[in-house]
């Protein structure tokens, strides 16, 4: 039996909402509450402000994402304020998740850890085809609409860790999520020059290290993304990682730039991808995942699910039936319908 779950929605805005509601009709309310719950034990909820602030944060959605959600507490008989509760609760992440790419042979694979709270709410697989749209597969949880990782049939991979940003926008400025932004881009992008355009049209409401790869012709790019700029990092040899903090970017006096164990983690994936001989890739860049000094155990917290790719070859591999999820948890081939 497979650790995760697929589930496909197909219609315009208004239709993928309504039918996934329908499809988490009876248990949704259940779901947000019991990861709110998670949440708050991992980083001490300020439901307060989230109570105050997430309608608010939604009405800044572009609007045909603001019609998805709406639909979706149609078709789920969840109130709207509810959701996007469940939806903006991320924003009180701030640390966590650690990526590789890696060229071997001419052939890019990526690799990233999700680390966040509540394990046993990360094993969906979501496939959006929305029409007008390029179709998307997203891994995250049920009942969602957006998600930090995704792929799209055009080979493009995207995902992004955390980072903090000292630009944020103000309350009347339109902007979107960063884990918004994945899904537009994968909707709407087939390229990673595509990606890079996004960038400069848009305004996110947090910073991303956001990890690009390009399986049409095995191309890659990491970009640090403040709220409303961002800088490509370069590296002159056949990988790159990153974890939570900024490597090629200015960072304001006095800002902190990410804490002791993003350092650290980066560090470790440096040394292991410098001087390990890949022979089995699929094997190989799983044991970097699963090094205890790069995949994140904290109790309430920690790797929740992992992922490894290889979009040209179309291999997709999830980790998410465990915790924390990258030695735990079986790397399963995602096999669509």
């Amino acid at each position: 039996m497979r650790g995760y779950q697929i589930q496909k929605f197909r219609g315009n805005g208004c239709e993928i909402g309504l039918y996934m509601g329908k499809q988490v009709r009876g248990r949704f309310r259940s779901i947000i509450e019991d990861f709110l719950k998670a949440v708050d034990r991992a980083y001490r909820l300020d439901f307060g402000m989230l109570e105050n602030e997430a309608l608010a944060l939604l009405s800044r959605l572009p609007e045909e994402y603001q019609l998805e959600v709406e639909s979706l507490a149609y078709g789920s008989a969840v109130k709207l304020e509810r959701i996007a509760q469940w939806i903006y609760c991320d924003r009180f992440v701030s640390d966590g998740c650690s990526s590789f790419i890696a060229c071997r042979d001419g052939t890019v694979w990526v690799g990233r850890n999700f680390d966040h709270a509540g394990p046993c709410h990360w094993r969906n697989i979501n496939v959006i085809e929305k029409e007008g749209r390029i179709p998307v597969v997203i891994f995250g949880q049920e009942g969602a609409l957006f998600s930090h990782t995704g792929f799209n049939p055009r080979k493009l991979w995207l995902h992004y860790n955390h980072l903090p940003a000292w630009d944020m926008p103000g309350s009347d400025e339109k902007s979107i999520p960063p884990f918004v932004f994945t899904r537009m881009a994968l909707e709407n992008c087939g390229s990673i020059g595509d990606v890079e355009k996004l960038l400069q049209a848009t305004v996110r409401d947090g910073g991303m290290n956001l990890f690009a790869v390009d399986g049409k012709n095995n191309t890659y790019a990491v970009y640090e993304c403040t709220c409303k700029g961002f800088v490509k990092r370069q590296s002159g040899k056949a990988y790159i990682a990153g974890a939570n903090h900024y490597v090629a970017t200015a960072v304001p006096r006095g800002f902190k730039n990410g804490d002791p164990s993003s350092g650290s983690r980066l560090k470790c994936m440096d040394s292991l991808l410098a001087g390990m001989r890949i022979e089995d890739p699929r094997r190989d860049y799983i044991g970097i995942l699963s090094h205890p000094d790069v995949e994140q155990n904290l109790g309430a917290f920690g790797t929740v699910y992992a992922n490894l790719a290889c979009p040209s070859k179309a291999l997709y591999y999830y980790a998410c039936n465990g915790f924390p999820a990258a030695s735990k948890a079986e790397f399963e081939e995602v096999i669509l319908p």
